[in-house]
């Protein structure tokens, strides 16, 4: 505790005035010492530095709105800055007309850059776009220039593209064209409108469907076609060009000169969109129970003769 004594040299001090001088001082002193602020406790050559030489150049500035830090490499015309102003970070490095920024306000990241990559342990992305991620993607749907599309329900569109890898559908697989290099294993079943395969297919079953409500312009064939063509019909063995494996069956280009000289127009051959001929085997079937009634009919008769 501070206290005033009046000086003993006074012959009669006015204690009145010394009380009220004292007060006067202490409501001034009240008055500036609550009326100061930072900038009145730090020089001006503390709030700014600057230093250059003539390779580099060094500044920093500090103000009631924040910071801002900058380095300039001259020789190599590369400049970094880091700033917190106006509730705002920012780090920012450019050369020439290059430039990276990552800037950083509330509820909002924003990059800015010619490149970016990324090496986590969880998720890598390199220059050229490639990008490697462990875990799930979670979120609402993703589209890719309409050509790669996943809705919220889980579905996916691929308009073109090739995948190597596995796919794993829960639920239909519904594309234009499918072509696979590899196995295709299908626990379930395949619904097609046409299917192509270069090497072997096994499955337990395979249903053609065959009900009459689906068919339309039906016709019979007559035994005595059906015989003369499967007479006319030239087995052969084969290979296909670039696989050794033997195989037997019939040339598609016999099956239409056969055709073209008995004067039938049947659907035993198809040309496909490659520009090679096709043969529906499954539908021959037909024609080799036409042709055995036809025989079974002439066996008949002549056992009714030698009888």
């Amino acid at each position: 505790m501070s206290y005033f004594s009046a000086p003993t040299l006074a012959k009669d001090p006015d204690m009145a005035k010394i009380r009220s001088y004292i007060m006067q001082l202490n409501q001034q002193l009240q008055y500036s010492l609550s009326s100061l602020d930072p900038e009145d406790n730090f020089s001006q050559e503390f709030l700014v530095s600057y230093q250059e030489t003539d390779k580099t150049i060094s500044q920093l500035e500090i103000s009631m709105n924040g910071f801002m830090s900058e380095f300039k490499n001259l020789e190599a015309g590369v400049s970094t800055q880091i700033s917190t102003l106006n509730n705002e970070i920012k780090l920012k490095v450019s050369a020439e007309e290059l430039c990276s920024e990552i800037s950083m306000a509330p509820g909002t990241i924003a990059f800015k850059t010619g490149y970016l990559t990324i090496d986590a342990k969880n998720f890598k992305l390199s220059k050229d776009g490639t990008a490697e991620f462990s875990g799930n993607i979670t979120g609402g749907s993703i589209n890719i220039n309409d050509r790669f599309v996943v809705s919220e329900t889980g579905s996916t569109k691929i308009d073109s593209g090739a995948y190597t890898g596995s796919i794993q559908c829960s639920g239909p697989l519904a594309t234009e064209t499918l072509i696979t290099y590899g196995n295709c294993d299908v626990d379930g079943s395949i619904s097609c409108q046409h299917m192509k395969v270069t090497g072997t297919v096994t499955c337990e079953t395979l249903y053609q469907s065959s009900d009459e409500r689906l068919k339309e312009h039906i016709e019979d064939i007559p035994e005595e076609t059906a015989l003369r063509i499967v007479l006319g019909l030239k087995p052969v063995e084969f290979s296909y060009i670039g696989n050794e494996e033997r195989q037997i069956g019939f040339l598609a280009q016999d099956v239409n000169a056969l055709q073209e000289t008995i004067g039938t127009n049947l659907p035993l051959t198809d040309l496909g969109e490659d520009g090679y001929y096709r043969i529906p085997y499954s539908s021959y079937g037909a024609l080799y129970a036409g042709a055995i009634k036809s025989q079974q009919r002439q066996i008949e008769e002549l056992e009714r003769k030698l009888q």
